[in-house]
C-alpha cells in the first residue's frame, strides 16, 4: 500500500507545481490528486488535495481569473472620431512667432560659429597651419606629423590651426577605400583624439571629409573637439579677430580660415585667397587646405593693408586620386609656421615659415629678446 503523502509537505514543496496545475491549466482537484500520485510515487486523496486548495487559496485565484477573462470579453472599444485636419493646425499667428524665434537663433549661432574675438597676452605668438592631416590614412606621413607636434610642443606661445580632413571617414561608394587601411576606423578616431589634446588649438575647420559623418543634430568632430577641450571649431570656415590684453595701442590681427576658397587658380593654388582677401577687405591672413597643394602670396592692398595668402597642402605623401587625375604632387607643405609679433612695423608683423623647426626657433627668439627688453626697462 502507498504512503499518504501530507497536505503540509504538498504546499511546503509543490505550491507553483500545484497552482501552475490549478490556475494555469484548470485542472480539478481529482486531476490535481492524481498528477501528484505520479509526481511523487505517493498516494493523494481528494480530501488531501480540497485541504491544498484551501491553504493555497486556489478557489479564490480560479474565481478572480475567470472573472478576469469574463471582463475582457466583455469590454467594448469605442473608437473616438478623427479630428479634422484644421484642427492640428497652430494658429497662423502662433506659427509665424515660431519662425522668428527659430530663425533669431539661427543667427545668433552662426555668428558664434564662424566670427570669434579672442584677447591674447600682448607677446609674440606662433600658429601653426596643418593642412589636411588625414590621420588614418595609409599615405599620411605620419614621421611628419608627429615630428610637428613635438616641435610645436617644445615652444612657448604656440597655438595651432587645422583648415580640415581630420579623417579620411569614408562613406557610400568611396567606402571601399576602407579595404586599403591597415587600421580600424576606430583607430582613426584614437589618433585624432591624441593630436587634438596635445597642443593647444585656436581653431579647427571641419572639411568635406569630417562633415561626411554628421547625422541630423549631431557632429561626431564637434564632438570629438569638444572632448578633447578644443575652443573653438566650426564647419567650413572661421573669422577670427585677434586682440592685445591691455595693449589697446597694438593693432589687431585678423585671421580667416576656411577648408578651401573658391576660384582656384591653375597657375597658383593661393590664388581663391588672394582674391577672397581683396573683396574681405580686412583679413591679415587667410589659410585653407583641401587641394593638396601648397603656396603662398604676401600682398599690399589698398590702404596698406599687407595680406597673407595661404595654402597648406597637408600630410598626405602618396595621394592616388591626384595621380589618377594627373593632378601635381608635392612633397612640401604639409603645414606652414607663421609667427605674429604685434609689436613690430608691417610688413614684419606676420612672418610665413615652411620649416616648422625654423618657425619655432624664430619664435622663440623674438620672445626671449622681448622678454630682456621688458627685464631691462
Amino acid at each position: 500500500m502507498k504512503k499518504k503523502i501530507s497536505s503540509s509537505h504538498i504546499v511546503n514543496k509543490y505550491p507553483h507545481l500545484i497552482r501552475k496545475w490549478a490556475i494555469d491549466e484548470n485542472l480539478s482537484m481529482q486531476e490535481c490528486s492524481d498528477k501528484i500520485v505520479k509526481h511523487t510515487g505517493q498516494d493523494c486523496t481528494h480530501y488531501i488535495m480540497r485541504t491544498v486548495f484551501d491553504k493555497l487559496m486556489i478557489s479564490k485565484d480560479r474565481r478572480e481569473k475567470r472573472e478576469e477573462i469574463k471582463r475582457a470579453k466583455d469590454m467594448i472599444i469605442e473608437e473616438e472620431e478623427p479630428l479634422e485636419e484644421e484642427e492640428y493646425q497652430i494658429p497662423i499667428e502662433d506659427l509665424i512667432q515660431q519662425r522668428i524665434d527659430a530663425t533669431q537663433r539661427k543667427i545668433r549661432k552662426f555668428g558664434k560659429t564662424h566670427f570669434r574675438t579672442v584677447k591674447l597676452p600682448a607677446e609674440p605668438i606662433g600658429i601653426i597651419i596643418f593642412g589636411d592631416p588625414h590621420v588614418d590614412s595609409e599615405a599620411c606621413d605620419w614621421y611628419l606629423l608627429h615630428h610637428h607636434v613635438k616641435l610645436c610642443q617644445q615652444t612657448e606661445g604656440v597655438l595651432a590651426v587645422s583648415v580640415g580632413d581630420q579623417l579620411d571617414s569614408w562613406i557610400g561608394r568611396l567606402g571601399k577605400e576602407y579595404s586599403k587601411a591597415s587600421i580600424l576606423a576606430s583607430d582613426g578616431w584614437r589618433l585624432t583624439e591624441w593630436l587634438f589634446k596635445s597642443l593647444q588649438w585656436l581653431c579647427i575647420i571641419g572639411g568635406n571629409h569630417d562633415l561626411w559623418n554628421d547625422a541630423n543634430g549631431f557632429s561626431p568632430i564637434k564632438y570629438v573637439t569638444e572632448h578633447c577641450g578644443v575652443r573653438f571649431y566650426a564647419p567650413d570656415e572661421l573669422k577670427i579677430n585677434i586682440e592685445w590684453q591691455k595693449r589697446p595701442d597694438l593693432e589687431d590681427i585678423n585671421l580667416y580660415f576656411r577648408h578651401f576658397f573658391k576660384g582656384n587658380s591653375f597657375y597658383h593654388s593661393t590664388h581663391a585667397a588672394n582674391k577672397e582677401s581683396i573683396w574681405d577687405g580686412k583679413a591679415n591672413l587667410l589659410a585653407a587646405g583641401h587641394i593638396h597643394n601648397w603656396g603662398y602670396l604676401m600682398t599690399e592692398m589698398r590702404h596698406g593693408r599687407i595680406s597673407h595668402a595661404i595654402s597648406v597642402k597637408g600630410y598626405k605623401s602618396v595621394d592616388g586620386y591626384a595621380k589618377s587625375k594627373g593632378f601635381n604632387i608635392q612633397e612640401h607643405g604639409s603645414a606652414c609656421f607663421a609667427v605674429i609679433d604685434p609689436f613690430a612695423d608691417e610688413p614684419a608683423r606676420i612672418k610665413i615659415f615652411w620649416d616648422v623647426e625654423d618657425g619655432c626657433n624664430y619664435l622663440s627668439y623674438i620672445r626671449n629678446k622681448r622678454t630682456k627688453k621688458k627685464a631691462e626697462q
